[in-house]
């Protein structure tokens, strides 16, 4: 049985695309393959720079032939008293490639339909290549596509070339968007050139024989060999904090490691800006020593001629080395200008064109720092030092560094606080108040820093939400989930249990404060926001295990503060499974839907001495009492040990208690009471977001 080789040969893909075509070439080509009919088999895909290929191994020779019936309309319908077909047949008939006469009846239970029966003949394997290969290459989906060539409407990442297609070892020849499919394909740009390839199964070794190691997968294992070797040679480890093997992997197609020199005169550099110029500018590994300390090389891998590494070498050194001399240059200016003069050059940078200068973010950062330190507990000196880490996270906006090292922000702004004798707590939170940045990022290392982090995403969210610019659907353009998902992190990681509702609010005072010209009002953007918010601990619960409804019912508690709601809903997901749970759930919806038809939704409760009121009265007072103080505990078994015997009092009241008296101050006397009880129910969860297991609300 053959195997089915199919290459995609492009120009140079972006790395972004070879991840893609990884992702969604099995299923496009296995989805291909059942529509053909053909048996299941090993799929294998091979993505480089300049190729997408695929290997299907085992297939039958020919696919075999069948016939299948497909139901048409009833008899009735498909006949006319006449027996002739009616418009219904026909043209069921004609959708099916049929000729009406050639319909066939079949009895299923009392009734008969009118059947088609499709014959599907056997066909050869390699007849069925072309439709194969063109549902691959029209179902690939990147982010980015391009479209050129005959006009035919092929939208691929990048511009496609060639294209080989192999049989076993026979050749399988078709056009596909004006590209004529055959054995040829390309070699690496200076160590090969084009070759005919023997056969499916050959294709590896024939491209190894032209300089091209096809496989993503060897091909990354011979990178990391590579690294490997040359470090452990130099006594070292190679690093890689920005993650980017996996782009090098797609860049090259046959790689190379060589190592070269940073001169001497540069180690005086932050090693931030060491790794950062290596890494994110050249795509170039830093090499540790034992101890820790960078060693004053670096590797890279090369897609050149290794006879000519020497030269590799040199040309990458150089550029690296002019990098490096723009940063050092970029150093010596703001360390010359200082703390003082870097933070005075904020008034003249535009944070949002609506709220103010990024002077006026750091001040409103200092006193945000201050509040979340006094709200955590932490003390005067621990606010103080918050404060004044607020008042330094942003002085490296105006460094010269940061303008050329953008991905620096933070640490540039640390590493001159250090330089210029800043306390280390504060040199700490202004390195770290950006963290978290995503949901695998580390956390802010200390108390100080965290306060900072939260401050400053405090600040983004409400200012985003207070201009309008709040998500929507996939679109999130300045990283709000993200900001709201780490606000979230931070306080759980530090256990604080205080309510955010008040810091939101003095961030909003602040904002309006600065800001001109703020589309949505104040009430309306905290309302919004804390939805947002809201919708974040589900998420951050969702991962736990914990249901939505639970995570909305604790919620709906107004318990006050990320951690206690978070807790709350871990507690009330349990809770499910115990009998005071529904019977709380069933009294709370009951009284919740009577209440919404209040007329007076603010009439109050005022006694008039009927027994039947007085009774539920006193088991909501009584309740409301335990209810408080198990909030303030954090304590839902209390809670909800309360709620029983009022939950009892609820069907004593609505079995004694006409609530819709005709007389008019009766009925909204008896609504205020069905009100206010129902708030106490609402104290421990908002049980109208949980669904009865039996499927009732």
């Amino acid at each position: 049985m053959p195997d089915l080789l199919i290459e995609i040969g492009c120009e140079e893909l972006p790395a972004s695309a070879c991840r893609e075509a990884i992702a969604q070439v099995p299923k496009l080509l296995a989805d291909a393959l059942s529509f053909q009919r053909l048996p299941g088999a090993p799929v294998e895909v091979m993505v480089g720079p300049r190729r997408i290929a695929m290997v299907v191994h085992d297939l039958p020779v020919e696919r075999t032939g069948r016939t299948r019936e497909v139901r048409g309309p009833a008899e009735q319908a498909a006949f006319g008293s006449d027996g002739a077909p009616t418009p219904a047949a026909t043209g069921f008939a004609r959708g099916q490639g049929v000729a009406p006469e050639d319909l066939v009846l079949r009895a299923t239970g009392e009734r008969r339909f009118v059947y088609a029966l499709i014959v599907e003949p056997a066909a050869a394997t390699v007849a069925l290549v072309p439709d194969i290969a063109r549902a691959v290459v029209d179902g690939i989906r990147f982010s980015k596509n391009m479209r050129w060539g005959d006009g035919t409407g092929l939208r691929f990442s990048r511009p496609v070339r060639w294209l080989v297609a192999k049989l076993g070892d026979e050749t399988v020849s078709f056009e596909l968007h004006g590209i004529r499919a055959g054995d040829i394909t390309q070699g690496h740009r200076f160590l090969g050139g084009p070759v005919a390839i023997p056969s499916a199964d050959g294709y590896r070794q024939a491209l190894r024989e032209v300089g091209v190691i096809a496989d993503h997968v060897e091909r990354r294992a011979e990178i990391v060999a590579e690294l490997d070797a040359i470090a452990a040679a130099s006594g070292c480890t190679w690093r890689d904090p920005g993650a980017k093997l996996e782009e090098v992997l797609f860049l090259v197609e046959h790689p190379s490691a060589i190592i070269g020199d940073i001169r001497p005169e540069h180690l005086r550099l932050p090693e931030c800006v060491l790794v950062t110029a290596m890494q994110s500018h050249q795509r170039y590994f830093p090499l540790e020593r034992g101890d820790g300390s960078l060693e004053p090389r670096f590797l890279a891998i090369s897609n050149g001629d290794p006879a000519y590494a020497e030269i590799i070498t040199r040309g990458n050194a150089d550029v690296l080395d002019a990098r490096l001399q723009d940063a050092a240059f970029s150093f010596d200016r703001d360390r010359e200008a200082g703390l003082a003069a870097l933070n005075d050059r904020l008034d003249a940078i535009v944070f949002h064109k609506r709220l103010g200068s990024m002077a006026d973010k750091r001040d409103r950062l200092t006193a945000g720092a201050w509040e979340i330190a006094i709200a955590a507990g932490l003390g005067a000196d621990a606010a103080e030092l918050a404060a004044r880490a607020g008042a330094l996270a942003k002085v490296d906006q105006g460094a010269v560094l940061v303008a050329e090292f953008a991905e620096l922000q933070g640490y540039v702004g640390a590493e001159y606080a250090a330089r210029e004798d800043e306390d280390e707590a504060v040199v700490v939170a202004v390195r770290e108040h950006y963290l978290p940045e995503g949901p695998d990022s580390p956390l802010p290392s200390t108390a100080i820093a965290a306060c900072v982090a939260l401050a400053e995403k405090i600040d983004n969210l409400v200012g985003a939400f207070l201009v309008g610019d709040i998500p929507s659907g996939s679109k999130d353009p300045y990283g709000l989930r993200r900001a709201a998902a780490g606000l979230v992190r931070v306080v759980l990681d530090r256990n604080w249990d205080i309510a955010h509702a008040p810091l939101l609010e003095a961030a909003a005072v602040r904002l309006q404060a600065d800001g001109t010209d703020l589309p949505i009002d104040h009430a309306t953007a905290l309302a919004q926001l804390d939805d947002f918010i809201a919708d974040r601990v589900a998420f951050q619960l969702s991962e736990e295990g914990v249901g939505a409804e639970s995570a909305s019912a604790a919620h709906g508690a107004g318990l006050g503060s990320i951690v206690a709601t978070i807790e709350w809903a871990r507690a009330l997901e349990r809770a499910r499974d115990d009998a005071g749970f529904w019977a709380a759930w069933t009294a709370s919806t009951r009284l919740v839907r009577l209440g919404a038809r209040a007329e007076d939704p603010g009439a109050l409760f005022v006694s008039a001495g009927e027994p039947g009121e007085d009774a539920l009265d006193a088991a909501r007072t009584s309740a409301g009492v335990v209810v408080a103080a198990a909030r303030h505990e954090r304590d839902l078994a209390a809670a909800l040990a309360a709620a029983q015997p009022l939950a009892a009092a609820v069907d004593r009241f609505f079995t004694d208690v006409l609530v819709n008296a005709d007389d008019p101050a009766v009925r909204a006397r008896r609504y205020a009471l069905v009100r206010a009880t129902a708030e106490v129910f609402g104290g421990v969860a908002d049980f109208t977001k949980v669904t009865d297991q039996r499927g009732q609300r």
